[in-house]
């Protein structure tokens, strides 16, 4: 008798631990998360990935239970290795590996942990994929089809909010989270730029050509016939501010009906600016300002992809080029 009630205390004492050790966890991870929203300014999508990031750690059979002290240099290869073994791949091995150095950092800046247990740990090497682009002449060919709509169709408020939409993308190279959360008063016609809040609710202000200028007046003045919710530059039939989603599905609707063979989101759009400014002026610290990148490796890539499209068309067209 004595010894099982032995056994219960111990039993109940190790459940005691883990639950403490659990809730502790909970606890940091919260933190965390606030930390990054708050004090990092890292964007909603960001604080969500790795916030279950960090939860799915815990969830690692060799990780459960245990005290945040004893995460050693070894234990986090350990679950970076069964990440891989499952079949996830490199870019998502990297987001993992990140968002865990985050988290150790937090915990070390904080005095939870005497060392950041994720220094030294190799980052897995991804393969940058050049981003796909549109030509100009797709870019024609889209405006040519929402302006025979406005033209020809009863209800053209949908497609004049379309067309600036369009024209402001391709303008001014946004995020699609940046053209969303445009006001009303973003825009200041009188100087021709924009105002616009990006990654870290970075403000920065970008030129707008006199083609967008022009197909944002004209939606403006149509605005005004809708019932209005919102203070939201693009807005729904309804009055309500319009969503990234929305603008994703009717970009690659008109791009469908204009001809055009690609698929078309909101990104492709601002490749497309950035290399097609690249082009011409060549002046990537420009372009790095114009988008909003932190750092120059971002803008970097679209050199590459310059580089391509000179190749493609020197292999077209120099006669001493051609194979054969």
């Amino acid at each position: 008798r004595r010894a099982r009630l032995f056994i219960s205390i111990v039993t109940c004492n190790i459940m005691f631990i883990c639950e403490v050790y659990m809730n502790s966890n909970k606890v940091l991870i919260t933190s965390f998360s606030e930390y990054l929203k708050n004090l990092k300014n890292y964007s909603e999508h960001t604080v969500k990935s790795y916030t279950r990031d960090i939860i799915k750690f815990f969830e690692f059979p060799n990780t459960k239970d245990l005290n945040i002290a004893n995460i050693d240099n070894g234990l986090i290869k350990i679950y970076i290795s069964s990440l891989h073994r499952k079949g996830m791949s490199p870019k998502t091995l990297k987001r993992n590996l990140s968002s865990l150095r985050s988290f150790f950092e937090f915990l070390e800046e904080n005095k939870h942990i005497d060392r950041n247990p994720t220094y030294q740990i190799a980052t897995p090497k991804v393969n940058k994929k050049l981003p796909e682009i549109l030509q100009y002449e797709d870019i024609l060919s889209i405006v040519k089809y929402l302006e025979d709509k406005i033209a020809n169709s009863k209800n053209k408020n949908i497609y004049v909010r379309d067309l600036a939409i369009f024209e402001l993308f391709y303008s001014c190279g946004l995020r699609v989270s940046e053209l969303t959360s445009l006001h009303m008063d973003s825009i200041d016609y009188y100087s021709g730029t924009l105002r616009v809040i990006g990654k870290g609710k970075k403000e920065r202000v970008v030129p707008i050509g006199s083609k967008a200028i022009s197909a944002v007046k004209t939606w403006v003045a149509s605005r005004s016939s809708i019932l209005q919710n919102s203070n939201a530059l693009f807005i729904t039939e309804n009055g309500n501010r319009i969503s990234n989603r929305s603008i994703q599905h009717r970009l690659n609707l008109h791009a469908k009906a204009s001809g055009v063979e690609q698929k078309l989101y909101p990104h492709k759009l601002r490749h497309t600016v950035a290399t097609h400014l690249l082009e011409s002026s060549g002046n990537i610290r420009a372009v790095q300002e114009f988008l909003g990148h932190e750092n120059i490796s971002t803008t970097q890539v679209y050199t590459q992809l310059d580089n391509q499209y000179l190749m493609k068309i020197y292999e077209k067209s120099h006669p001493r080029a051609k194979k054969g």
